[in-house]
């Protein structure tokens, strides 16, 4: 049940995935796109602002009819697509919101979603659980997407199901996020082949995480509770996916909440070496535990994480840690 309206799904009419009855003799309906569904996305793409164009396409214009035609065969390319139709009591309907999932070749899912400006509130939220429901069924484990920073709207969406960030862009300013289907924290997406560095922090951008990147790590930067998790399972005394599966963990997070997350890892996860970076008033920590010095230059940091990867490689024999 949805703010007082009935929901159900029934895939087995003609393609329907959900259906919810509005007010006023409406109903809303989620089927899977095809190829007659085009008219109908260039209609609702021609009603969009000039920034909610700019936030989904990340051009001023609408995109060309060829480009949406290849959007409704996403099908073809092993991915799926919904679109969300409203039908009148006169019999008349349009598409007022629609979502993808193009494969890619880590395996992960490259998620796109639009609603119509007179259609939002809870149904962009509704749209994704449905598209979240329909990857996990088919083992896609995680969901990624760019999104610009300047769309608030969006990553308040992806934050609530706890979104982690998989890289970052300047011009124009993009994160590039990731969240999970089957479960609501994200797994590390691709082959392991690169030394699974994680970010604890409050938000924002660490000051040493493109150098990371640079230096050869894979890197997922966590908002964690600070950045407006609902639930850190570590902090609950739960197993993390992402930090279990880490080959390093740094916990930037600053005050009571850093440690507090520090001695989560240290209970949950005790075969992950953790190192912290803690402001040079926050008193004494274990000595045990590795500190990265914030007056350092970056150079300097991701040397310090290199060498903790290394000790971790030839604690465990992996070969796949950097030199």
């Amino acid at each position: 049940m949805i703010y007082g309206m009935s929901s159900e799904r029934d895939p087995s009419v003609d393609g329907e995935y959900r259906r919810v009855e509005l007010p006023g003799s409406r109903t809303l309906s989620i089927r899977h796109v095809d190829r007659a569904d085009a008219p109908g996305l260039v209609a609702l793409y021609a009603g969009l602002s000039d920034d909610d164009t700019y936030c989904r396409f990340f051009s001023g214009h609408a995109p060309p009819v060829s480009f949406i035609e290849k959007m409704t065969a996403v099908e073809e390319r092993g991915g799926f697509g919904f679109v969300v139709v409203v039908e009148e009591p006169d019999g008349t309907s349009r598409i007022v919101g629609e979502a993808s999932c193009e494969p890619l070749p880590d395996g992960d899912g490259e998620l796109g979603i639009t609603v119509a400006e007179d259609a939002r509130g809870w149904l962009g939220p509704y749209l994704l659980d449905a598209v979240v429901e329909e990857a996990a069924g088919r083992g896609i484990a995680n969901l990624e997407a760019d999104v610009l920073v300047m769309n608030p709207r969006m990553l308040s969406v992806l934050r609530n199901r706890g979104y982690v960030v998989m890289d970052r862009s300047e011009q124009p300013a993009i994160i590039r996020v990731a969240i999970g289907t089957a479960s609501r924290i994200p797994s590390w997406p691709g082959t392991h082949d690169r030394p699974r560095l994680l970010l604890e922090m409050s938000g924002g951008r660490w000051h040493a995480e493109a150098e990371a990147r640079a230096a050869g790590f894979q890197v997922l930067a966590c908002p964690g509770p600070a950045g407006g998790w609902s639930r850190c399972p570590a902090l609950c005394g739960e197993p993390c996916p992402l930090a279990a599966a880490a080959d390093l963990v740094v916990d930037a997070v600053p005050d009571e909440l850093g440690r507090s997350l520090l001695e989560a890892h240290r209970r949950v996860h005790p075969s992950v070496p953790v190192c912290v970076e803690l402001p040079a008033d926050a008193g004494e920590i274990d000595s045990s535990v590795p500190q990265l010095p914030r007056s350092a230059s970056k150079a300097v940091i991701v040397g310090i994480l290199q060498r903790l990867a290394n000790v971790c490689a030839d604690a465990s024999d992996r070969p796949d840690l950097p030199s």
